[in-house]
């Protein structure tokens, strides 16, 4: 699952109507459809530089998602053209297309997995028997990846993990009742190598002290926010009572992921979680997740969000905010 980042790809933009100067550099940038002179669902772009612009040409550099679910489709959607925006709503540029960008990314695919020292269900058990008896049918796995921590509280990483046919089954030498299983395919998600430091230091010990998140670049908040989600999922965790108030610091609040990472934390504390989108925090603001609504968030340094966020994510969150009894105090 340690697999490299992305590589830098260059792509152009063609057809542009609108042109930044260069060259010019952002740490995401999100590239749209336009249909109708609307916006449509958005793909990230990572570590992104204008490079140069020509006419109506812009040459871009940058790295697609990591996650294989969030990375560009193989074929360009119908619309009328792209925009490449900033999270404040910058709009980069207006084009007709995006070269290079919608394209199927084999080299990105995770090579084949091998499970070492599985102990399988009976169930399992009694399909790769009779898999290895007769052969005729592909063998088909579909798990979900857990880890354990030092206290013996299961993280959930992936689901699904691995979703893939069997390629070989052989004993393992990590234990007589125990298996090594060769898949044809790779983990579908895999996590990116700069999660492993983060994985291997909350398997050791779960955040003690707010704000660890704040070092990191907002592609790896994200994976802060997984094992955030991840360590919290199995834990009991009752609602505080109604009418409690919650601090939250929005000085690092630079960009969409860690203002989940630090409503996480204003909320349940070092390490907590609260959600790491919209729909998640819908999910928490129901109860079960620290908090139930009524409650009061009195947001500190609230307008470092707003520059980063951009006014109309801004208003959207404090809409969903009002909308779920929660009262907002900004200063």
């Amino acid at each position: 699952m340690d697999l490299p980042d992305p590589p830098l790809e260059r792509f152009t933009l063609t057809g542009c109507d609108r042109v930044v100067a260069t060259p010019a550099h952002f740490d995401v940038a999100y590239v749209e459809p336009i249909v109708n002179g609307r916006t449509g669902d958005f793909t990230a772009l990572y570590d992104v530089t204008v490079s140069a612009s020509d006419g109506d040409r812009i040459e871009v550099t940058g790295r697609v998602e990591q996650q294989r679910h969030l990375r560009p489709d193989g074929e360009p959607p119908e619309a009328d053209g792209f925009q490449l925006s900033l999270d404040d709503d910058t709009v980069i540029a207006r084009c007709r297309m995006v070269d290079g960008f919608f394209r199927e990314r084999t080299e990105l695919l995770a090579p084949p997995v091998t499970l070492l020292g599985l102990r399988p269900s009976p169930g399992f058990a009694a399909a790769l028997a009779a898999w290895r008896h007769d052969g005729t049918e592909d063998l088909e796995l579909s798990a979900a990846i857990s880890a354990r921590h030092a206290d013996g509280a299961q993280f959930g990483i992936l689901e699904p993990g691995v979703f893939s046919s069997v390629r070989a089954v052989r004993p393992s030498a990590l234990g007589p009742d125990l298996l090594d299983v060769e898949l044809e395919d790779g983990v579908w998600e895999p996590l990116p190598a700069g999660a492993r430091p983060l994985w291997e230091s909350w398997l050791r010990q779960r955040p003690t002290v707010s704000g660890t998140w704040v070092p990191l670049s907002p592609h790896m908040r994200h994976e802060w926010l997984r094992l955030a989600l991840a360590g919290n999922r199995y834990r009991a965790r009752p609602d505080r009572p109604a009418g409690t108030t919650y601090h939250l610091d929005g000085t690092q609040v630079t960009d969409g992921n860690a203002f989940y990472c630090a409503l996480g934390e204003a909320i349940n504390g070092p390490g907590g979680y609260f959600g790491w989108n919209g729909y998640a925090l819908n999910d928490c603001l129901s109860g079960e997740w620290g908090a139930a609504p009524p409650f009061t968030l009195r947001w500190t340094a609230h307008e470092t969000a707003k520059n980063s966020m951009g006014v109309e994510s801004f208003t959207e969150l404090m809409a969903v905010f009002a909308q779920a009894d929660v009262t907002v105090t900004l200063a």
